[in-house]
């Protein structure tokens, strides 16, 4: 019988790196006097490809060019989103007034849009600066979110001008703020 003792492990990210390290140092100690040998494996994965700028740009084209939120936004905006239009009917609110995708009501001949810098990713989070043209260029920030086994948008942050102010406006605080209102509505109504 050896006195040696061999681990085998897979890791697709850092923090099962870290985590394993922790380990076998454990195990070093744990086994006093016994030969430990570690073999750390890197699986090169499809979800560490998938958090590569390069991936993270070819994801945003997939997405405009089908602009589908039932396709590429996150469950959890699709779920505010649902109760916000189930409100809207209910109490016949205007709930939309225009599109996200395109920034507007209307869409130029001449739209497109530009990926400009991703500003930051982490495990499950993005961000992504874009410049979208619909009659001029307008700057939006996309939150994404990694679910599924692929980045979705999970808010939508545009920009505007108010007496020489740049305002943003976070799609979800006023997805909130609609649905809260129409909760009150209704509590109005009830009474």
């Amino acid at each position: 019988m050896s006195d040696s003792i061999f681990f085998v492990f897979l890791l697709p990210d850092m923090k099962q790196f870290v985590f394993l390290c922790a380990v076998t140092l454990m195990m070093l100690f744990a086994c006093g006097h016994k030969t430990v040998g570690v073999l750390v494996v890197d699986t090169y994965n499809a979800d560490s490809l998938k958090h590569t700028q390069e991936y993270i740009i070819q994801r945003i084209d997939t997405i405009y060019k089908y602009k589908d939120n039932s396709r590429f936004c996150s469950q959890r905006y699709l779920a505010l989103d649902a109760e916000a239009s189930q409100l809207s009917d209910e109490l016949d609110e205007l709930y939309i007034d225009s599109d996200h995708w395109i920034v507007g009501q209307d869409i130029d001949t001449q739209w497109r849009y530009q990926v400009k810098k991703i500003i930051a990713i982490s495990d499950s989070i993005a961000t992504v600066e874009l410049v979208i043209h619909n009659f001029s260029d307008q700057k939006v920030v996309l939150d994404l979110l990694y679910e599924r086994g692929d980045w979705y948008v999970d808010d939508f942050h545009t920009f505007y001008q108010e007496d020489g102010v740049t305002h943003e406006l976070k799609e979800k605080d006023e997805i909130y703020r609609f649905i809260q209102n129409c909760k009150e509505q209704k509590k109005r109504k009830a009474q």
